[in-house]
């Protein structure tokens, strides 16, 4: 009787053991490539309305940073060597979305929105996307999402340390500033874990030496970072190499070198952050879910012994390295230096042509000397709507909402070092949560970030901006002066 129990027992368990892996293996995310090119058609990876004011591309890659197609870059670049005008967006999606995921459709909105603004219309600008894909989601089977967080932690960090992303991204920002062409600017964005492979990628070149002792200029013109779900060590090392390199010069207002404050091209304007970090108040996955997913990898690794680092902007402090390694930039007391406040309810500005998210267009209509900005609607979801089944119609007319509500907000820096790297704590009303960096006032904010990067010149007309150079390394005797309490 006994055997007989022992025998049903063990086949009930390798029954129920063989069902979970199946299900585990039948939940797999596909590797891609989702947009591959062929020889029927060359041009699947890019796609765009039948009146070519934007172009949305697909550059997608494998778990250990190589690049799913070839081919999806070089028409990526096709697109931006054609356009005479180029408005280029580089987007790195995150955590739980791949290269056919709702993200896919929320970033082509954001690229028509953009287009069919008349600020772009009427300077005959070709907005492009390029949409950085990976596996930001391994299982599909619903309720194991989080325990992707690991592996998809670990696979942002491989494709930041591998070559083809970077060097996909230099390549179309280098590409979009080629000679002759009189209008020009590249945006990088990223999010979640999207924000975790932009962030390592990009900051080993905006400090890059050149031949001369000096620092090299970036290709790209702006980067942005929406909820990142990386530890903040990298983001501490690099405040600390600015605040090693800059103090903010208050009568300038502008970050001006520490080793000569001669240097024309070392001194950047404080409308001018290389590197800019927005976080939501109530991002409960950056805030909540990622301590407590890397305090479980310190626990597995028996890693309880930390240095002590030191704390950019607070001269002779240090604390242990497992505050930046347990928290995100934006949720790293040691490390938020701007926090995005609210100055109460106003009107809206006059000659507004936009029907859709209107704030957007007063934004990138008018300069921001004092980082002030509109937003107007309700952040309550409404644009949800705009995407049915993953699917998007470019061009299709969407009614205002009906119940607009216009307020100012204003970048206030609130301590810590004062750099040309904002990491910027963002009301809810402003980005809702984890995903919120597509609502209609996020977009807005992100309008006004524009504007301050490349502030409008007499006639309307945008300048081209200035190289964004790093200093040479600073004088030891003066930097001991500029540090001192």
């Amino acid at each position: 009787m006994k055997t007989n129990w022992n025998t049903n027992r063990n086949a009930l368990c390798l029954i129920l053991v063989t069902l979970t892996l199946t299900m585990l293996l039948g939940s797999c995310a596909s590797y891609g490539p989702y947009h591959a090119n062929t020889a029927a058609e060359p041009s699947n990876s890019i796609r765009g309305p039948a009146d070519g004011r934007y172009k949305m591309a697909f550059i997608e890659f494998g778990d250990q940073g190589s690049s799913l197609d070839n081919s999806q870059r070089k028409v990526a670049l096709e697109a931006i060597h054609k356009a005479k005008r180029p408005l280029l967006f580089v987007y790195i999606h995150g955590w739980q979305n791949n290269a056919t995921s709702s993200d896919v459709c929320r970033f082509e909105h954001f690229l028509d929105t953009v287009s069919s603004f008349p600020e772009f219309t009427g300077r005959k600008i070709t907005v492009i996307g390029v949409y950085i894909a990976w596996r930001g989601k391994d299982l599909t089977l619903p309720g194991l999402n989080f325990l992707t967080f690991w592996s998809r932690k670990s696979a942002g960090g491989g494709i930041a340390a591998a070559n083809s992303c970077l060097a996909s991204i230099e390549e179309l920002a280098v590409a979009a500033h080629e000679p002759g062409k009189d209008y020009h600017h590249t945006v990088l964005l990223g999010h979640s874990f999207g924000a975790l492979v932009l962030g390592n990628t990009i900051s080993h070149s905006i400090l890059g030496a050149n031949g001369e002792g000096g620092r090299s200029s970036s290709a790209w013109d702006m980067a942005v970072a929406f909820n990142s779900a990386d530890s903040s060590i990298t983001t501490r090392q690099l405040m600390s190499e600015f605040d090693y390199l800059y103090r903010y010069d208050p009568q300038k207002r502008a970050y001006v070198s520490r080793g000569n404050v001669g240097e024309e091209t070392a001194t950047v304007s404080e409308n001018r952050p290389a590197m800019v970090f927005l976080q939501s108040e109530n991002d409960s996955a950056t805030g909540q879910i990622f301590p407590i997913g890397t305090g479980l990898i310190n626990a597995t690794n028996l890693h309880f012994h930390w240095q002590k680092v030191p704390v950019p902007g607070h001269p002779g402090e240090k604390v242990s390295e497992n505050e930046f390694y347990t928290h995100t930039p934006g949720n790293n007391k040691y490390l938020v230096n701007y926090h995005v406040v609210p100055l109460g309810e106003s009107s809206p500005p006059q000659g507004l042509r936009a029907t859709e998210n209107r704030a957007f267009e007063a934004n990138i209509k008018q300069n921001h000397p004092d980082f002030s900005f509109y937003t107007s609607e309700h952040n309550d979801g409404h644009e949800g709507s705009f995407c049915r089944n993953g699917e998007y119609s470019p061009g299709e007319v969407r009614p205002p909402t009906g119940k607009e509500l216009w307020r100012r907000w204003k970048f206030e820096y609130t301590g810590n070092a004062r750099i040309p790297c904002w990491v910027v704590r963002v009301p809810k009303d402003i980005i809702w949560g984890h995903g919120g960096l597509w609502s209609d006032n996020s977009i807005a904010m992100l309008g006004a970030l524009f504007r301050m990067e490349f502030p409008l010149g007499p006639g309307g007309i945008v300048a081209p901006p200035k190289p964004r150079t790093a200093p040479k390394a600073p004088d030891l005797q003066q930097l001991n002066l500029d540090k001192r309490p």
